[in-house]
């Protein structure tokens, strides 16, 4: 930790030692008449038919109580929900403590605090909000009201778990900001109903906006955890002081918090536009938070606008459908419920970004055109993109899609959200993953999760046998030290290859496809012994095929068969094991595993169809 990080984090404690009087202080502000331009709601008349049955469906489900975590998992929360319980584990965390106290890192009984956040990030009362506006739903929206109110009641400013984070802070006030425009325009065209919901909404905005917006500011992320956190913070900003001006007496003007924004926008993008994280779910993550901002400010052109335009191509180029299997952290948030099925968030936001004129268009409008023109005019694409400044190529041909990682670790000091996948490659036949990343299983509440999620070893890169590499190590969920350099990527025709020299090793790997076959070729110049994993999707069936040169593996899965073909000289030992792999944020299934060992001349791997 460096020296500017160690006073900031002195100066904060000492900030939270005088909490109270800034939240007297925030009670007392008078944020004025909002801006209605912000956020622009799209026309009411012209909303997809499919989204208003999917909306009073979503309703129904969640004023019983029964939420959808992370867009998968069934969790019964209570109406109003419990906010401080861990609806997986069940375990409660005090709601009496100061937020300083509490090391949400380290909860108690294998708690989660990211579990907790998701139930308080008010994205269902948005939710319940748009189906009362597009549905005409008084109850809905009375019933989100009350919601807010009973969070309020429990979760004073500056006490409990829902406090420790001012990212969620940000969270819970940009989807504030759509609710209270939401329940604004509802409103707007009632009479007796429409005034009594205005009232009741004044008397939220008093209680929600000033404190989050100034709490926000006051403890916004900095030194090496000002990642995408901040990103948010600053996003929430820009949302919120531009609709309410006058809470800038309190924080920044917005367009002091959109010049911030920008900067980190520049900061945490790479010049190919991809998320310095090495995390493509927060790459997409990042991309909503910023997309929020350039749309609260009509930001369309400019180098911030720009650099998001690469952003939305990298997405589009290294995204892959629904058994997505992203590479780095994933706790599969989401800014704002906009998506028609949650579930199906990052497919939609492809969707937008290609040009679909769904819901995702109608909520958001055009997406960054410079991206959607490369995928939607016929303009040629070759056959591997490369993103030289991020570190990764992907190949599209013959119905293959092969991902090749040749990336630093991650962001800054921390590398929070990367792991130590360099030389992965990840391969899918169509929409079918064959060949896996192995996702992140948890966080705070699964630390030995993660650390195994997140190794070498759960990766298919090429390392060192039998020892493997020794670093990175991991001195928590998220710090990472003895970060490896970065590796080199080179393109050149229907190849791609990625060398990686770390720990006295030399290794290279290189993907090429040859007719209707993928070949990977791994070597180690030193030609020391190296092991290689290939991590295959779940549900995937493995047979040995008797009577072909090398070892020759059938697999099959969804009614499809390839075969694999491994050729390396020498006595290399070769297994069929299994490993745990995460396919959405606290989901675990079994994989099969084809272990290589004991690989001295190299290792020729082919796939190809059956």
């Amino acid at each position: 930790m460096s020296p500017g990080e160690v006073a900031h984090r002195l100066a904060d404690r000492w900030k939270g030692l005088n909490d109270a009087g800034f939240i007297r202080r925030c009670a007392t502000l008078d944020i004025g008449n909002a801006d209605d331009r912000v956020p622009r709601l799209p026309d009411k008349a012209a909303a997809p038919a499919v989204l208003r049955i999917q909306l009073a469906e979503d309703a129904k489900r969640l004023l019983a109580g029964h939420w959808q975590l992370f867009g998968w998992r069934e969790a019964e929360v209570g109406a109003p929900p419990c906010w401080h319980r861990d609806p997986f584990c069940g375990v409660v965390i005090a709601h009496d403590t100061p937020s300083r106290l509490i090391n949400h890192r380290r909860l108690p009984d294998g708690a989660d605090a990211r579990s907790i956040w998701e139930i308080n990030r008010w994205t269902e009362m948005t939710r319940l909000a748009m189906h009362g506006w597009l549905n005409d739903d008084a109850n809905a929206i009375r019933t989100s009201q009350l919601w807010i109110e009973d969070w309020c009641e429990r979760n004073p400013p500056g006490t409990g778990i829902n406090w420790t984070s001012p990212l969620e802070a940000a969270l819970r006030l940009i989807n504030f900001v759509w609710f209270d425009a939401l329940v604004g325009a509802w409103s707007a065209g009632q009479v007796a109903k429409g005034h009594s919901m205005r009232d009741h909404q004044a008397a939220l905005r008093r209680r929600v906006v000033a404190v989050h917006a100034g709490w926000i500011w006051r403890h916004r992320s900095r030194g090496s955890s000002a990642n995408n956190h901040l990103l948010g913070e600053l996003a929430a900003l820009v949302l919120a002081v531009s609709r309410w001006p006058a809470l800038a007496r309190l924080t920044c003007t917005a367009e002091a918090a959109w010049e911030m924004l920008g900067r980190e926008v520049l900061r945490q993008f790479a010049p190919d536009g991809g998320s310095r994280e090495q995390a493509l779910h927060y790459h997409a993550f990042a991309f909503e938070l910023a997309w929020q901002a350039v749309r609260a400010v009509g930001c369309r052109a400019g180098e911030v606008h720009d650099r998001l335009a690469l952003a939305a191509r990298f997405m589009l180029a290294l995204g892959q459908g629904r058994e997505a299997w992203d590479f780095g952290d994933s706790d599969d948030a989401a800014v704002l419920p906009l998506a028609l099925v949650r579930a199906n968030g990052m497919e939609e936001m492809r969707a937008w970004l290609l040009g679909d004129a769904g819901v995702m268009n109608w909520w958001l409008g055009p997406p960054p055109m410079p991206a959607s023109r490369i995928f939607t005019t016929g303009l040629s694409v070759p056959e591997w993109q490369a993103f030289p400044s991020s570190g990764l190529a992907v190949l599209r041909s013959h119905g293959w899609v092969a991902r090749l990682d040749a990336s630093p670790l991650g962001f800054g000091p921390l590398a929070a959200h990367g792991h130590a996948d360099a030389l992965h490659v990840s391969v899918w036949d169509g929409d079918l993953a064959l060949l896996i990343d192995p996702g992140t299983g948890g966080y705070h509440g699964h630390p030995e999760l993660r650390a195994e999620l997140a190794a070498w070893n759960a990766h298919n890169g090429p390392r060192p046998h039998p020892a493997g590499f020794r670093t990175p190590r991991r001195l928590g969920p998220f710090l990472q030290v003895a970060h490896h350099a970065a590796p080199r990527l080179t393109v050149d025709g229907s190849a791609a290859s990625a060398g990686l020299e770390h720990e006295g090793h030399v290794f290279k790997r290189q993907v090429r496809r040859m007719e209707e076959v993928l070949e990977i070729h791994d070597s180690e110049a030193k030609q020391r012994p190296f092991a290689v994993r290939w991590i295959l999707a779940p549900g995937t069936e493995v047979r040995e095929v008797p009577g072909v040169q090398g070892t020759t593996l059938r697999l099959r899965r969804a009614g499809r068969s390839w075969l694999i073909t491994l050729q390396a000289p020498g006595e290399t030992v070769i297994a069929l094991e299994e490993c745990r792999a995460s396919p959405v944020y606290g989901r675990l299934e079994t994989a099969p595993v084809i272990s290589v060992e004991n690989i001295r001349s190299g290792l020729v791997t082919r796939l190809s169809r059956a």
